[in-house]
């Protein structure tokens, strides 16, 4: 029985390795706007591309899929905008979704941003880019950031090099077993190098050195638009999960032993 036990758990590990992969998207040549109404909206548009792999512990990609164009899929991020009096204070809540070519929402979390190290709210304006930086988590009462329809969580593209065949085995498409989809709770999405050089009235943003004064101008400038940006999503598994997975197989493996 011993033996059995650590036959289970080893398989149980290459299991839990799995698990541990990390969902990643970066979505290039976004189209990023924020309004007077204090609304900050972040979407594809015309020149956008999607590359989409997973990632195990050593943040190696293992499988991957590239999307050729935003016909192919939707992203959404909307977020309120709060800037109260004092530095580094801004507070950003709203949704974040995926939507694929068959309308699907493929993932879909609440986010709000974060403290990144010494930066406590994870929002920074410095030389014309805005970085906004932020975590994931599952809308209402859905029990995984990857929704959609039941059964393996598939992503099909029109590229996976450098990869191959990866992971499933499948050219330009990775995916995520069901069995596993359930335990991707948590994430973190990076909105990196979001390139503002003026504001929704022409002014130029240069001279603003911190995001709360530059949100306070926007409000009055008629908020901002550009495209020069690149969002990144990491969809992380619950820790958990394999954990929980070995003490049911032992508790299965105990029944077995007593029937027999």
């Amino acid at each position: 029985m011993t033996r059995k036990l650590l036959a289970i758990a080893a398989a149980l590990a290459m299991s839990g390795s799995a698990l541990a992969a990390n969902v990643f998207f970066d979505y290039a040549d976004i189209l990023i706007s924020f309004s007077t109404g204090g609304t900050l909206t972040v979407a594809d548009h015309a020149g956008t591309s999607l590359k989409a792999n997973l990632r195990n512990n050593a943040d190696v990609a293992v499988d991957q899929a590239n999307i050729g164009s935003a016909a192919d899929f939707d992203v959404l991020l909307t977020a309120s905008v709060s800037n109260p009096a004092g530095l580094d204070n801004i507070g950003m809540s709203g949704s974040l979704s995926g939507t694929d070519d068959s309308l699907t929402n493929r993932y879909e979390s609440d986010f709000m941003n974060t403290a990144f190290g010494a930066d406590l709210d994870g929002v920074t304006f410095a030389g014309g880019i805005l970085t906004i930086r932020g975590v994931l988590d599952p809308l209402g009462l859905a029990s995984s950031i990857l929704t959609g329809p039941a059964g393996d969580w598939i992503f099909a593209g029109t590229d996976d090099a450098p990869i191959g065949l990866g992971l499933d085995g499948v050219a330009d498409q990775f995916t995520v077993a069901a069995a596993s989809r359930d335990s991707y709770t948590t994430g973190t999405v990076f909105v990196i190098d979001i390139s503002i050089p003026v504001f929704g009235d022409g002014s130029s943003t240069a001279g603003f050195t911190n995001a709360d004064d530059f949100f306070a101008a926007a409000l009055s400038r008629d908020g901002f638009t550009s495209t020069g940006g690149d969002m990144k999503i990491n969809i992380t598994p619950t820790p958990g999960a394999a954990l929980l997975g070995l003490a049911g197989l032992a508790a299965v493996a105990g029944l077995r032993r007593r029937v027999a």
